[in-house]
């Protein structure tokens, strides 16, 4: 039965994705889906990405495009907290490969150089403050679901460098 609902909670996710954001926020939220997947079909995992869908609603709803990094940063540091601890580089990487999928929507949407810079060093700065905070926390999601949720307010501090 946690199969069943991890995938009605990833279809729900992806769609309102999809229906609200479009492709680039959807494709992020796929692969932080297929990361989380692989650590297993834990639903609450999963609800930790749906702080995410908050910047996205608030993006629709300002028009502001720059909201989708703390977007990013609620997907990438989610992957990288919640994979399991003692695998560490998986974390890693996870939540590397979830920055980079962003950085590279971003150069496909046409980010300048400066812009490019200023999100890489934030985005890989908040990722380490994630994978080193989580080693302070408990093992369960709830015990790290607050990590997530920070860097994105912390993402959202940085848009105005």
């Amino acid at each position: 039965m946690p199969a069943a609902l991890f995938i009605s909670l990833e279809l729900l996710f992806l769609a309102i994705a999809q229906a609200v954001g479009g492709p680039a926020w959807t494709g992020l939220g796929v692969i932080a889906c297929i990361a989380l997947a692989f650590a297993g079909m834990q639903p609450g995992r999963l609800a930790v990405l749906y702080p995410g869908l908050a910047w996205l609603a608030a993006s629709r709803l300002t028009g502001n495009r720059e909201l989708f990094f703390p977007y990013a940063m609620v997907l990438a540091t989610a992957v990288a907290v919640l994979l399991p601890r003692h695998r560490f580089h998986t974390a890693a990487i996870g939540g590397g490969v979830l920055v980079a999928a962003f950085l590279a929507i971003r150069i496909h949407q046409g980010a300048g150089g400066r812009v490019l810079a200023v999100e890489s060093a934030v985005a890989v700065a908040i990722l380490g403050i994630a994978l080193a905070t989580r080693s302070w926390t408990g093992e369960g999601v709830l015990a790290r679901a607050w990590i997530p949720f920070a860097a994105s307010l912390l993402a959202f501090a940085c848009l105005a460098l």
